[in-house]
């Protein structure tokens, strides 16, 4: 027994003995013998006596075990990169250097380390051109880095392995059309490269690859790159100096996403040397400046190296990549040279190098970063700003732990998030021209923490970067298309691109296809993590039980039902076993109503409500840029597309989603002229996309096509016309669907017409009822309807009832673009109005603005560039001027349509106004008439505006006023508030033209009435404001020379009252960056804003005679 006991405490002591080896670096075979003797003398002499062992411990380290047969093998090497040798640099570069050595030297004394090897990872010299020639920078860099660093370090030439950087590049052998065809935007291009690799493909590295072949290296070359093998201190080493720079051209930033490797390079490199018991692989660009397309692909094969070294960004960065049988260790070195300056003084922190320690027996390495001190010092020293003592350490070689295991998931994952996006793929399928992926046009979401309906709310915005770094559980609603699954796919990106940072597997479950069964939640994780793994690997269920244990999965769960008892009862026996995970749910708010917290079921675990907003101007604004940096032989007006997108949407109420903004870019792509002005064929192009080509299915199925499915949604929309109201009960729909099928003669388990529409979101269910997934499909398909059938056009159409069908109207228009008859019984009811108020349009020729303006042309520009709005808050300004609710169609009371009543006659303007702009067939003569009318009315209103102002303005009361306005009231007397009265009255003159013609380019807005506009101008010409108004027209709409059309109508314009107008107009243009952000345009704007100035308040002779006297008398 006491022998037993005995043997227990040796194993006690056993464990001291494995300190002391770690300690003093004892070798294996030496360590064994020394633990087994000192374990048996301390169990002999006193198991108790834990003084021996501080003694031995204390021997230990005076005799520090430096005999040979203990010593354990390593390998130090110093890693340099980017030192952009020239000439001018010289002297500068050899200070550098010196201070470099007697650093490293330093290094070497306080670690006990010799350096056995210097990696150079790229941009030795600044200019491949000027390598061999001229000033020759290759013999440079040996004179002053390569040849005085080997010698101090007593090292021969074959221990200097370096690569090429984009700087080695001789761009002088650059061929451009090779350069072209050698772009990539697929792997299977690059393969294909690579495949039938030719070598003029290297040609501006040809002379770089001749010094490698008659240096001392004995490199064997692949088709790109060179490998080593060498054996240095017992160690069998294997290099792979990788070429990152053979598609470079030389010009830095740019490159970025764009250079590529080839995966076939590294293979082969890496078969040379596989055999090596330690890898490492060389290269100047980090993986991150690859196409990426390509990168996975080369993040995975690097992952073979135990250690990969690069160079180029000019910052030191370190970190390691396990995965599933090893680990990386990715190292990037700073730049060695230029210095970097900031107000004329050198920066510290920015230059430096780095010593790996490699104790290979230990599987660790250590790096030393080092960093130079510029501002003060002029000296290297620890880089405390890297990490904290200068110094990491990280185990290398071949494991399995846990840690790896996850790795190997991440790759897979990180596949599966960037291919998730099914629907885009559909639009790459129909559109040729769009971006390749998602992520290319990806916008950050409109987030907030209350629904877009409830307006007070209004300021709690969420931004996408707050859910990316908090660790709170999410509930995210947002309507059906609005980008919710795209935002878990972003999160699912950004939580696989940051493992090494959060430790964190996302996990994606659509919680529509659970499979049936216990554990539902439970299983569908472990099929997906399964299912996802890199490599071929495989993970067991016990491995993803202790993941989920452990807290180390996110959980991104798609498509809740809130009403699904199903989905609840899978998500709380989840939650309950598995709190420890993060977890963000999304769930779908119908398009009419919020989706209140109080309806959201318990889930088990706190969650934050999320919603998803309509985008706004400023989304668009970033999508259509994004999409048309894509269409590079297409010049375009940003703006202007936008601007349209934007008016359209809010016109008809259009939903304003990534898809659908996604879709109009796609119409774009089929016709370059293509913006979305006649409502009409924009609706029916854009419905025919979603039914037919969105679908390979669909598109199949031709004897159920696209006018099918119109006619039967028409008749959809006109049988809930039918009963006055904008729903259908699900009973009266599913009669409907069996009536139609009948009454054509069609199988509905062919047509599938019951689900599709549904499905498509072209109709929704709502409780027990059945509606237009938007008013707007609504609207439309009513349109169609009265488009093939005269009858009911007659009945929305007549007067009394029109003004009702506002929306289907313009829609009819766009759909029958040469309605003569329809605006000839428009107008001839317009025309009375008008003629019976003709005299209000005659007066406002003759327009009087009373207030002076009497400014300096500094004044008046600096006024003007000072109350200039960035983009951001313009389109802010149109954001919030715009908000509009989705009217609930259970909340519309049965319309009560009065026809003997008056109608509004700005609402029949702007239906008449639409039917002119869409009735591009109808002749000239009849354009032209019917927008004289058109004006005619505008004007009209403008008058009469000016009219009830003028009386408003009369009848205030000081007293009242102050009353009401309090403290916002600035007047100090009745007698000074009588005198502003009148420029009260003309500020409202001078701003309405502005809204006016805001209403009118909207409703009338097309550049295929010019010629119409043309016209008018000419028989206007002796009416000031009406060809005001006109002109204006003309340039709102950006069919011409804005500047020549101005210049001409401020020199024929004798009305200073107008002018004054148009410097409103001009001003507005430049404030709201109407045309965009064109420079060319703003100084023209300014110019223009000047020559009226200059007309409205010409010098006055007397005065410059006088000023001349007073000249001549100073001399």
């Amino acid at each position: 027994m006491r022998y037993v006991f005995y043997c227990v405490n040796a194993l006690y002591y056993f464990y001291f003995s494995v300190e002391i080896r770690l300690a003093f670096n004892i070798s294996i075979s030496s360590f064994l013998l020394f633990a087994l003797i000192i374990s048996s003398i301390i169990c002999i002499v006193d198991i108790f006596n834990l003084h021996l062992i501080i003694y031995i411990i204390s021997i230990c380290k005076i005799i520090k075990f430096r005999t040979e047969d203990i010593k354990m093998r390593s390998l130090n090497i110093l890693h340099i990169s980017d030192s952009h040798i020239q000439k001018k640099d010289e002297k500068e570069i050899r200070e550098i250097v010196q201070k470099m050595i007697i650093d490293i030297n330093k290094v070497q004394n306080e670690k006990n380390i010799n350096i056995d090897m210097i990696c150079f990872t790229g941009d030795l010299i600044q200019r491949g051109d000027e390598a061999l020639e001229h000033e020759g920078q290759w013999k440079l860099a040996n004179d002053i880095l390569v040849t005085p660093l080997l010698e101090n370090l007593n090292l021969s030439e074959d221990r200097f392995i370096f690569v090429p950087g984009n700087h080695e590049v001789d761009k002088n052998e650059i061929v451009d059309a090779l350069e072209f065809g050698l772009q990539v935007d697929s792997l299977d291009k690059i393969k294909g490269f690579m495949d039938r690799f030719n070598p003029i493909y290297k040609d501006r590295l040809k002379y770089f690859y001749d010094i490698v072949g008659k240096s001392d290296l004995n490199p064997t070359f692949g088709i790109l790159g060179y490998s080593l093998q060498k054996e240095i201190n017992g160690i069998e080493i294997g290099l792979a100096c990788i070429d990152s720079a053979w598609r470079s051209s030389g010009k830095g930033t740019s490159e970025r996403g764009h250079l590529y490797i080839g995966l076939k390079q590294i293979q082969e490199l890496y078969a040379n040397i596989k055999n090596a018991s330690l890898k490492i692989g060389l290269l100047h660009h980090p993986v991150e400046w690859m196409e990426e397309c390509e990168r996975l692909e080369i993040e995975r094969e690097l992952s073979k190296f135990d250690i990969v070294l690069s160079g180029h960004i000019h910052e030191t960065d370190l970190k390691q990549v396990i995965r599933r049988r090893t680990k990386t260790i990715y190292s990037t070195a700073g730049k060695l040279y230029p210095l970097d300056y900031a107000e004329g003084r050198a920066k510290d922190g920015y230059n430096g190098y780095s010593i790996l320690n490699i104790r290979y027996d230990e599987t660790k390495c250590n790096v030393f970063f080092r960093t130079y001190y510029a501002q003060n010092r002029n000296e290297f020293d620890v880089a405390t700003i890297i990490c904290e003592g200068g110094e990491e350490c990280y185990e290398i070689g071949t494991r399995a732990d846990m840690k790896q295991l996850q790795w190997g998931l991440i790759g897979g994952i990180s596949e599966f998030f960037h291919k998730m996006s099914d629907k885009y793929n559909l639009i790459n399928d129909v559109d040729t021209k769009s971006p390749k992926s998602l992520q290319q046009i990806f916008v950050s979401p409109v987030l907030a923490e209350k629904s877009e309906y409830i307006k007070e709310n209004q300021d709690s915005k969420v931004d996408l970067q707050d859910i990316f770094d908090q660790d709170d559980n999410i509930f995210l609603i947002g309507k059906k298309e609005s980008g919710k699954t795209t935002i878990l796919q972003q999160i699912g990106l950004k939580y696989s691109a940051e493992y090494s940072i959060r430790g964190i597997i996302p996990v994606y479950i659509d919680l529509r296809y659970l499979p049936k069964g216990n554990d539902k939640l439970l299983n569908s994780t472990i099929q997906f993590i399964q299912k996802n793994i890199a490599d071929n690997d495989s993970i067991s269920r016990q491995k993803i039980l202790e993941l989920l244990t452990a807290g180390n999965l996110l959980m991104l769960l798609d498509n809740v039902e809130i009403d699904n008892s199903r989905h609840t009862s899978s998500i709380v026996e989840f939650t309950d076993k598995y709190s420890k995970n993060r977890f963000i749910l999304a769930a779908q708010e119908d398009f009419f109503q919020s989706l209140d917290i109080k309806q959201i079921p318990q889930y088990g675990i706190d969650l934050k409500t999320i919603y998803i907003q309509y985008m706004g101007k400023a989304q668009i604004r970033e999508l259509v840029t994004k999409w048309a940096n894509f269409r590079k032989e297409d010049e375009i007006d940003i703006n202007d597309v936008v601007n349209k997108i934007d008016s359209y949407c809010n016109q008809i109420n259009f939903a304003k989603t990534p898809f659908n903004i996604t879709i109009f870019l796609v119409l774009w792509d089929e016709d370059n002229n293509f913006i979305p002005i006649n409502e009409g064929i924009v609706m029916e192009n854009y419905i025919e996309v979603i039914l037919e080509k969105l679908s390979e299915k669909e598109s199949l199925r031709s004897e159920y096509g696209f006018k099918i499915k119109q006619d039967f949604l028409s008749y959809i929309a006109h049988e809930m016309y039918l009963r006055n109201r904008p729903y259908l009960l699900r009973e009266e729909f599913n009669e409907l669907v069996q009536q139609y099928h009948k009454r054509k003669g069609f199988r509905l388990d062919n047509s599938k017409f019951d689900v599709l529409f549904f499905e498509k979101n072209l109709l929704s269910k709502l409780d027990e009822y059945i509606v237009f997934s938007c008013t707007s499909f609504g609207q439309y398909f009513l349109a169609q309807y009265a488009y093939h059938n005269d009858d009911f056009l007659d009945e929305i159409t007549r007067k009394g009832k029109r003004v009702y069908f506002k929306n289907e109207i313009c829609f009819y228009s766009g759909l029958k673009q040469n309605c003569v008859e329809l605006l000839e019984n428009l107008s001839n009811d317009i025309l009375d109005i008008v003629i019976e108020h003709i005299d209000l349009v005659d007066e406002l020729n003759e327009m009087q603005i009373m207030t002076e303006f009497k400014i300096d042309k500094e004044e008046l520009i600096s006024g003007i560039k000072d109350n200039r709005l960035s983009q951001e808050e313009l389109d802010e300004i149109s954001d919030n001027s715009r908000i509009t609710k989705e009217v609930n169609p259970m909340e519309i009371k049965e319309q009560e349509i009065k026809e003997d009543e008056a109608e509004d006659f700005l609402v029949l303007l702007q239906i008449y106004g639409s039917i002119i702009k869409n009735a591009e067939l109808i002749d000239n003569t009849y354009k032209i008439s019917h927008l004289e009318y058109y004006m005619y009315g505008m004007n009209m209103l403008y008058s009469i505006t000016l009219k009830l102002s003028e009386r408003i303005i009369e009848e205030l009361s000081y007293d009242e006023l102050k009353q009401k306005m309090k403290s916002d009231f600035k007047f100090e007397s009745e007698e000074e508030f009588e005198k502003e009265k009148p420029k009260m009255y003309d500020y409202i003159k001078i701003f309405c033209p502005i809204a006016i013609q805001n209403i009118i380019i909207e409703n009338v807005g097309t550049p295929k009435l010019e010629i119409a506009i043309n016209s008018l101008m000419k028989s206007k010409s002796d009416k000031a404001f009406e060809l005001f108004m006109l002109t204006f027209l003309k340039c709102d709409l950006k069919i011409a020379n804005i500047k020549k059309i101005l210049e001409d109508y401020i020199k024929r314009e004798g009305s200073k009252d107008i002018l004054k107008l148009a410097l409103f107009k001009v001003t507005f243009y430049y404030e709201s960056r109407f045309f965009g952000n064109n420079e060319i345009i703003d100084k023209d704007l300014l110019d223009l804003a000047d020559q009226i100035r200059q007309k409205i308040n010409p010098p006055q002779i007397h005065y410059i005679h006088k000023m001349k006297k007073k000249k001549k008398k100073s001399k």
